[in-house]
């Protein structure tokens, strides 16, 4: 971990000493707000032997992988680089990114979700990003397979991190079972996925009992809600895999997702595109902002067209996160930060009163506006 400086600063000495309310407001109670911060400055450097290097500084407020969180629909990003790999391990029988493909059965728990044609993974995964939707994301979850997932973080060294439910009304079982899964060629089948079985649950050292109570089925349950079954993905991993697919040559080889380089674009592409870059199909009429899922960059009214924001976010129980990669091309600004933020005033969950708007998103907005700005006067600092 280094140390960054503006005039000996550090990331906790430049929001201690920001004015803003929301910032202390936060920072005073980080602990209350479950609060994690992590920032990387990319140090430019350059030698005679080899231009544009560049270092990773990387500085944490409140790192605590202990510390359980929500990830919600940050995990939809790893699952998009997985069934990239499941794909190559695929191409024998002749499919790609771009080949259709449909369940052989109700698959999401939910005959509504249920997309009426085949879809490619590469429309699936422009939708994952653009728009955070969950249907597109169980598609690719049943693409891969819970032991397909779990089994290659472990090989990425994600050694505490477990994918296993969809985003759907789903209970265990069905979460494990997956596929079979069709591929087709012009109406004509090209190659058949069979079904998966479920995993046994790896055991996390993570406290996963969240708040005093909860609602279920409209009803009130006064002890902590139990995620023991849900989604384990630290946000440092997050951090580390947003870092691989942007940096590959600064992580190990064995960090890397086994995707191509053209894939790899295209993932950057996806993950960076706007809802008003992209043309909604028939079945997603509603309207988005640019800054539908830019929580930490998207605090103009609209995207400057010299940044390029590269990021997935999470919104569920209380718990807002982002993991963002940031470019200014203008500026020559670019910086990784990631952060999570719980707001339940209550401690009690699913009974849908949280401080989304009065605290969660004013806080992640100023705290990519104070990142940014802090950029600014260090690149003016070297001018």
């Amino acid at each position: 971990m280094g140390c960054l400086g503006l005039k000996g600063q550090g990331l906790l000495d430049l929001l201690k000493s920001d004015t803003s309310e929301i910032i202390q407001k936060v920072l005073k109670d980080s602990a209350k707000y479950r609060l994690q911060i992590i920032y990387t400055k990319i140090e430019k450097t350059s030698s005679f032997l080899k231009r544009d290097r560049s270092n990773l500084i990387t500085e944490y407020i409140r790192n605590k992988p202990e510390e359980y969180f929500f990830p919600a629909s940050l995990v939809k990003m790893p699952v998009a680089a997985l069934a990239l790999e499941k794909l190559n391990e695929l191409k024998v029988f002749g499919v790609n990114e771009y080949t259709p493909f449909a369940p052989l059965s109700d698959f999401q728990c939910n005959k509504s979700d249920v997309p009426s044609a085949p879809l490619t993974t590469h429309d699936l995964i422009d939708k994952i990003f653009v728009y955070s939707d969950n249907h597109a994301f169980n598609y690719l979850y049943e693409l891969c397979g819970q032991a397909f997932i779990n089994r290659r973080l472990q090989q990425l060294g994600y050694s505490n991190a477990r994918i296993i439910e969809k985003i759907s009304r789903c209970n265990t079982l069905q979460n494990g079972e997956t596929g079979p899964v069709v591929f087709y060629d012009n109406q004509k089948t090209l190659h058949i996925e069979g079904r998966q079985m479920p995993i046994s649950l790896k055991q996390v050292s993570v406290n996963m009992k969240i708040g005093k109570g909860y609602l279920w089925n409209g009803k009130y349950v006064s002890s902590p809600k139990d995620f023991s079954t849900s989604n384990v993905v630290t946000l440092s991993d997050f951090h580390q895999m947003l870092i691989s697919f942007v940096l590959p040559e600064k992580v190990k080889d064995n960090q890397r997702f086994l995707i191509s380089e053209s894939q790899r674009k295209g993932l950057l592409e996806s993950m960076c595109k706007l809802p008003s870059e992209y043309y909604p199909d028939s079945c997603n009429k509603q309207t988005f902002k640019d800054t539908h899922v830019k929580y930490l960059m998207g605090y103009r009214d609209s995207i400057p067209s010299h940044w390029k924001i590269y990021n997935k976010v999470g919104l569920a129980h209380g718990f807002i996160s982002d993991c963002t990669y940031f470019e200014d091309k203008e500026k020559d600004i670019s910086f990784f930060l990631s952060a999570v933020i719980y707001v339940n005033e209550d401690n009690i969950l699913n009974d849908g009163k949280y401080e989304y708007y009065s605290v969660g998103f004013p806080f992640m907005r100023a705290l990519g506006k104070l990142v940014y700005n802090y950029e600014l006067q260090m690149k003016g600092n070297k001018n």
